[in-house]
């Protein structure tokens, strides 16, 4: 009987350090699927945040560049001069082009009591493109057409001309003056392309 009670606490041990081996097993298994998923993690997961951060800072260093690259904008006087009048509403839009005739540069004295005052002025004509007969109306009529901007200029004096509003309303002027001639249709625009005075 006694070697029988030894027997079975020799199975009994055997059978306790064979579930404590199992559940070290067990436990160590799990430790290192957890590592490995870290593992797998850093080098697949991370780099690509961790690039995404590089990239989104690269893209906000540049913006600041870009902003110190761009030129300052123009001043607002030199903005108003080459800003076009209003167009008139003809059925053409803001963004569309219409046909551009150049007038020759015209060289003449404004109204200076205080002395002579020289002007050099080149403007140019817009229109409707598809108005062939507009375009030959206007170059029939181009000596009748500097007649009068020599004369409305001639009238005019240096300073009522010089500032921003001073060419919008000159252009304004021409356009309704050059309308009147007008029979086969209306102009769009009209566009100041030199502006130079001397004053004596």
């Amino acid at each position: 009987m006694p070697e029988d009670n030894e027997n079975n606490e020799q199975q009994q041990t055997a059978k306790k350090s064979s579930k404590l081996k199992l559940i070290i097993i067990g436990v160590v298994a799990l430790i290192l699927i957890i590592l490995i998923l870290v593992v797998v993690y850093s080098l697949v997961l991370a780099p690509k945040n961790e690039q995404a951060a590089p990239q989104a800072q690269g893209t906000q260093a540049q913006a600041p560049a870009a902003q110190a690259q761009a030129p300052a904008p123009a001043p607002m006087q030199q903005q108003q001069q080459l800003a076009p009048i209003p167009a008139m509403d003809m059925g053409m839009s803001n963004t569309e082009i219409g046909q551009i005739y150049p007038l020759p540069t015209m060289n003449l004295n404004l109204s200076d009591p205080t002395g002579i005052t020289y002007l050099s002025i080149t403007l140019a004509l817009e229109f409707d493109p598809k108005n062939a007969e507009l375009f030959t109306e206007i170059e029939s009529k181009m000596p009748r057409i500097q007649d009068m901007i020599i004369t409305v200029l001639s009238s005019k004096a240096y300073e009522e001309i010089s500032t921003a509003q001073g060419k919008v309303n000159l252009r304004n002027e021409f356009m309704r003056r050059i309308n009147m001639m007008m029979a086969k249709g209306k102009l769009y625009n009209i566009y100041i392309t030199g502006f130079t005075v001397q004053r004596q």
